[in-house]
């Protein structure tokens, strides 16, 4: 099973490939928050430090949004991704 490393929290959780983000934060009590649910707030911006391929590809509303804030390159929304192998995270300031 693939292994979500978040740095912020210390923690590594394993998952199922294919499990969302987002509900692994709900199962697991991490400092990732959650505001809309739906990739238009911008709360669960994490940055990926290892991995970015091992999450499910970027969307387009997820990308545009991410276009407005100015996100960096490897930043993602945790709500919009999907886990399918080993990722190393921290939230976003």
């Amino acid at each position: 099973m693939p292994k979500v490393t978040i740095t912020t929290d210390n923690k590594t959780i394993e998952v199922p490939v294919g499990y969302a983000m987002i509900d692994m934060c709900e199962d697991h009590d991490t400092s990732i928050l959650f505001g809309c649910r739906d990739g238009a707030c911008g709360a669960c911006m994490v940055r990926v430090l290892e991995g970015a391929d091992k999450l499910s590809p970027m969307q387009d509303d997820e990308r545009d949004f991410l276009e407005t804030m100015a996100a960096e390159a490897n930043e993602r929304l945790a709500c919009q991704c999907k886990v399918l192998g080993d990722v190393k995270i921290e939230v976003s300031e």
